[in-house]
């Protein structure tokens, strides 16, 4: 089995700074503590972009040093708010496709891992994969021989039942899905970024999965064109990949003060002795 950590929607700006009232770096670094502390058997961190706020190189180095901490390798993708050049100058062994894209391929035994730039910078949200990015794509999936493949990018390649983001996603997605579903039933999983809502399903014999980041997280409405920003933790999502299955767990990092009790499973799937922890009130589980 695989572990790998999905990561996203970073924000990241020069130290002080602030979006929507959120400050980036003490949530990632939230997250990088739990990933450290429970998944440092991970075989890779995935970030599926907007690495930066700004896509400035104040913010690139700062990121650089802070990703130095995990404890596993880091694959990084570019999303909407970040600029290509600036990337590739802070991070300048980034792996690329040929004409330049931070595009990339990984293989850990029978799967294949595809990470794909969407990165359109004429446009403030909706991203691309223009001719060269799809060729590419193309003749990885023709070279993955027996390869199970779980594809990685930005933004989402189809319309996720959320109003708000209806301009914001891959232009040409149902390229890219083509692409994918023809590739013979090899391609079994996609993760995506910026929607700052999680979410996971299936889509043309695909399912896919959504972190909404580390920054800062969105309610979900379905109908309308506003985007409601809520108080919540940062989140990451853990990928298990085995014989192309896929499970996906959502990880909202907290503290021990959290934990209300400990129940310890039996054997025979019967209910283990359950200890109360002390440190919070039995009313905040009874309510």
């Amino acid at each position: 089995m695989r572990k790998i950590i999905h990561l996203t929607d970073l924000h990241l700006c020069p130290p002080g700074g602030r979006v929507i009232g959120f400050e980036p770096e003490s949530r990632l670094r939230a997250c990088i503590a739990s990933i450290n502390s429970r998944h440092a058997d991970a075989d890779l961190c995935v970030v599926t972009g907007d690495l930066t706020d700004a896509g400035d190189a104040a913010s690139y180095e700062r990121l650089r040093g802070i990703l130095a901490e995990l404890r596993m390798p880091v694959r990084l993708l570019l999303g909407n708010h970040d600029r290509r050049a600036a990337f590739r100058a802070a991070f300048p062994e980034a792996e690329c496709d040929p004409h330049g894209f931070v595009q990339s391929v990984l293989d850990l035994d029978r799967t294949r891992l595809l990470f794909l730039d969407t990165l359109d910078e004429s446009r403030p949200g909706a991203g691309i994969l223009c001719r060269d990015r799809l060729g590419w794509v193309a003749d990885r999936l023709a070279e993955s021989g027996d390869r199970s493949v779980t594809v990685f990018l930005h933004h989402p390649p189809f319309a996720i039942g959320v109003e708000y983001f209806g301009h914001m996603l891959l232009a040409n997605g149902a390229e890219l899905m083509e692409l994918l579903r023809g590739a013979g039933g090899r391609v079994r999983h996609l993760a995506f970024g910026h929607c700052h809502v999680g979410l996971s399903g299936q889509r043309g014999g695909l399912s896919f999965s959504a972190n909404r980041g580390t920054c800062h997280p969105i309610d979900v409405e379905l109908r309308g064109l506003r985007a409601l920003y809520v108080d919540r933790r940062p989140t990451y999502d853990v990928l298990l990949l085995e014989d192309g299955d896929v499970v996906v767990h959502s990880v909202e990092p907290g503290s021990d003060e959290d934990v209300v009790a400990e129940e310890r499973a039996e054997l025979d799937g019967g209910s283990g002795v359950i200890e109360m922890r002390p440190r919070r009130p039995v009313l905040a589980v009874a309510r």
